[in-house]
């Protein structure tokens, strides 16, 4: 790995940790324009983190495994299981 590989693999690393920590910031802000602000910055992560992947996605960088169908097909089951366990425990 390249040194300019190196740099943009750990700012796409560092984009994904601020977009979930903003994410979480935002579902647990009190005050509206506190709300407000963090969702200004989370936008402006995503953008960076998705700028950052395609850049290392154009250069060979960041390798995608495109998935089989049957594979989506079997994640999507299991993610449709978990939203019924979660609903199902919030009706109880």
């Amino acid at each position: 790995m390249n040194e300019d590989q190196n740099k943009v693999m750990i700012l796409i690393e560092l984009e994904k940790n601020l977009v979930k920590n903003y994410a979480t910031a935002i579902t647990e802000a009190s005050n509206d324009n506190l709300t407000q602000k963090i969702c200004e910055l989370f936008n402006m992560s995503l953008n960076a983190s998705r700028d950052l992947f395609n850049l290392a996605n154009e250069k060979g960088w960041y390798q995608l495994e495109y998935a089989q169908i049957q594979k989506i097909e079997q994640e999507y089951q299991k993610l449709s299981q978990k939203l019924s366990d979660i609903q199902g425990a919030n009706n109880e």
